[in-house]
């Protein structure tokens, strides 16, 4: 394996994608979902929503983890959940979407990290409920430890997938899946692996959850009652919040010389990452959209660019009033005494799977980079009235096929927390 040469870092590239979200359990799925704007929000079907304000998510119905996992065990799936079966499905669909065949990697040379914002929660719901109403104790055993814990479908993951370097989960709402992107980043250019798996999982369709986001003082949730297709309407006028979604989506990095020669397939080259904390506020954005553009200025300047060079941003995007504004405001901030022609297009794929948490930025950056791969932006949806507040270039009007060389996804969180990944196409 090749170590950092001359004191330079390795160049890293995203080589495998897995997804396995709403209806979307592969690439080419996952592709045509956002670039031809099929959002797959519907309305509930888990539980009765007639009482109840939040009507609308992206549920993961169609799933069935053994079309993913043939060789997984009844023994041990018997302990599995949901959460555990997705991210498990969603590593074997990177890996054969990368073409890594199995135990073709020295295990000691390959990480893990996963986000996810409130891993394990459904258990916890579950197994309460069936104690309090069948005293049920047996609930409570000892693979209850383990399944319990925020890291056990990472953990199980990586037993299954036999990956034994550097394995941890993040809890950073929705930042967190940059948090793991730039984690697997610098392990790779810092010669500390070979190959990483950045995921991001979430699965939080729960009621007392929704209840906390569409409490009426500050409700952030969509209200949607007519058409779920058209529920999360990023920075258009009439925007109501955001609605939730479920699943899991797994990449793989690894060093560009090492891709270069095993012949993989590349969707984009990672340039640099950048998060931090704002301090401002703890649920919102700053506002005013000065540190966010600060950020981003950063970002480009670690990342070898200039502004002119970013062709494309992948939004946060969440139609909430707060993030819509103070991202937009962020934007312009950043493009200060430039006319509105010399600005890239800014976008969100939120509408199409709904808002994911800690799994968000991932989406984001897979989204991202196959935006790069193929040359085209796809559209932000749903979007028919722009806020004048958010007065930039949307794509509003369906995919838009054009010269894309460089691009940053963007994630902000409740914590005050921002965070940034610049893209590269592929061109070697």
């Amino acid at each position: 394996m090749e170590k950092i040469k001359n004191g330079k870092n390795s160049r890293v590239v995203i080589t495998g994608i897995g997804v396995i979200l709403p209806n979307t359990f592969t690439v080419q799925d996952f592709w045509t979902n956002i670039s031809e704007g099929k959002s797959q929000l519907d309305f509930i079907s888990r539980f009765s929503t007639e009482n109840f304000p939040v009507k609308v998510a992206g549920e993961m119905n169609t799933f069935d983890w053994k079309r993913h996992l043939p060789e997984l065990g009844e023994k041990h799936a018997k302990n599995y959940n949901t959460e555990t079966f997705a991210l498990m499905s969603a590593m074997e669909e990177a890996n054969k979407d990368a073409k890594i065949a199995k135990n073709s990697l020295d295990p000691s040379r390959v990480g893990f990290i996963d986000s996810s914002s409130r891993a394990s929660l459904s258990w916890w719901e579950f197994a309460w409920k069936k104690y309090l109403e069948e005293k049920d104790e047996s609930v409570f055993d000892r693979y209850s430890v383990l399944t319990s814990m925020a890291s056990n479908p990472t953990n199980l993951t990586a037993i299954n997938a036999n990956i034994q370097g550097f394995v941890t989960t993040i809890s950073a709402a929705c930042v967190g899946g940059h948090h793991a992107i730039s984690l697997c980043y610098q392990a790779i250019r810092k010669g500390r692996a070979e190959v990483m798996y950045a995921g991001g999982h979430e699965f939080p369709l729960l009621k007392p959850l929704m209840m906390m986001y569409s409490d009426p003082t500050s409700r952030v949730m969509s209200m949607e009652k007519e058409n779920p297709k058209r529920g999360i309407r990023p920075y258009d006028k009439n925007r109501d919040g955001f609605l939730l979604g479920e699943g899991a989506v797994v990449l793989v990095l690894e060093r560009l010389d090492r891709a270069l020669e095993r012949g993989a397939r590349i969707y984009a080259e990672v340039l640099g990452t950048y998060s931090y904390n704002e301090a401002d506020h703890a649920l919102r954005m700053d506002l005013t959209g000065k540190k966010a553009a600060a950020g981003l200025k950063h970002l480009i300047r670690i990342s070898n660019l200039h502004l002119g060079d970013i062709d494309y941003f992948c939004g946060h995007g969440t139609g909430t009033y707060n993030n819509d504004l103070a991202e937009s405001r962020a934007v312009s901030h950043l493009y200060e005494g430039k006319p509105k022609f010399h600005w890239s297009p800014v976008g969100s794929i939120k509408p199409i799977f709904g808002h994911t948490f800690g799994a968000a930025g991932i989406i984001n950056v897979a989204a991202t980079s196959l935006m790069l791969r193929n040359q085209i932006i796809c559209p932000t949806i749903n979007l028919t009235d722009p806020d004048p507040e958010c007065d930039h270039d949307h794509v509003a009007d369906g995919a838009r096929k054009t010269r894309l060389r460089y691009a940053i996804s963007m994630a902000f969180a409740i914590g005050s927390q921002s965070s940034f990944v610049s893209l590269a196409a592929p061109d070697f």
